[in-house]
């Protein structure tokens, strides 16, 4: 309606070349008229009542176009950055199949140079998943379980790309020893996301992860010939102690926090 173009004029004035607020504008008074419509079924007559009405609940396009604007610049920023990851994994791909290709015609050593495909595919995977961490952590704490369970294949994608290099270019036999590295990471990242990010009963996933850690440190230690087998075994007790000293030590704090209260209460 022309009150309804009249009175978003006034309160925005037009500026050239401004194509988002010229969006934002058709935006307003597509819903101006939309609300319009939706009174006048509700028996209401009079078009200046209505009108009146529905410019009564814009009463300030202004702050609502700054709104608009940040919300926007947003989605725009998003949506870039979405064809951007799409058109440079593409290229990516295309860079790893060009250098597998070129690479295996020179060397012709095709029983190795498959890593290049593979390995460059794996690192994709892991910067797919830091993306979907990065999303993730802006929604509520209740997604966040799946933010640590795509960190957990990063971590494990990870350990199976520096595994492959190392037993099939260097024939490592003992590049087994990566992947169990590769869980007891798995478990460190996911412990340290629960602490950096405030997760209720976090002291619980460190309780648990320390000994399994430990068994997982005592194998690679062992069989990595650093440390003997048969004493080895005593970095699980002393997980065990160290499990024992963190609840001591979480036990005293919170029973000083409750004593802080407790005297701050009798002060007031």
């Amino acid at each position: 309606m022309e009150q309804f173009i009249k009175y978003i004029d006034s309160e925005l004035p037009p500026q050239k070349n401004n194509e988002l607020l010229y969006k934002f504008k058709r935006h307003v008074l597509e819903e101006m008229n939309s609300r319009y419509s939706e009174v006048m079924k509700r028996g209401i007559t009079n078009t200046k009542v209505i009108t009146d009405l529905v410019i009564s609940e814009y009463p300030n396009l202004e702050a609502d176009f700054k709104k608009f604007k940040v919300e926007q610049t947003a989605h725009d920023r998003t949506k870039r950055r979405l064809i951007l990851n799409f058109a440079g994994s593409i290229i990516y791909i295309l860079c790893l199949l060009i250098a597998f290709l070129g690479i295996s015609f020179l060397t012709q050593k095709w029983s190795e140079t498959w890593l290049i495909v593979v390995d460059g595919i794996l690192l994709w995977v892991i910067y797919l998943f830091h993306i979907a961490i990065r999303k993730i952590l802006t929604l509520k704490k209740i997604f966040h379980i799946f933010a640590r369970m795509f960190l957990a294949g990063g971590i494990m994608v990870l350990s199976v790309a520096i595994f492959l290099v190392v037993r099939i270019l260097l024939d490592n036999p003992l590049g087994w020893l990566i992947l169990i590295a590769g869980v007891a990471s798995m478990f460190i990242g996911d412990a340290v996301f629960a602490v950096a990010t405030k997760r209720k009963l976090a002291i619980i996933n460190v309780l648990v992860y320390i000994p399994v850690v430990t068994i997982m440190l005592y194998i690679i230690l062992s069989a990595g010939a650093i440390i003997a087998w048969n004493t080895g075994w005593l970095l699980i007790i002393f997980s065990l102690i160290l499990d024992f000293v963190i609840i001591l030590a979480a036990l005293y704090n919170n029973n000083k926090h409750k004593m802080e209260v407790i005297d701050t209460w009798k002060e007031s």
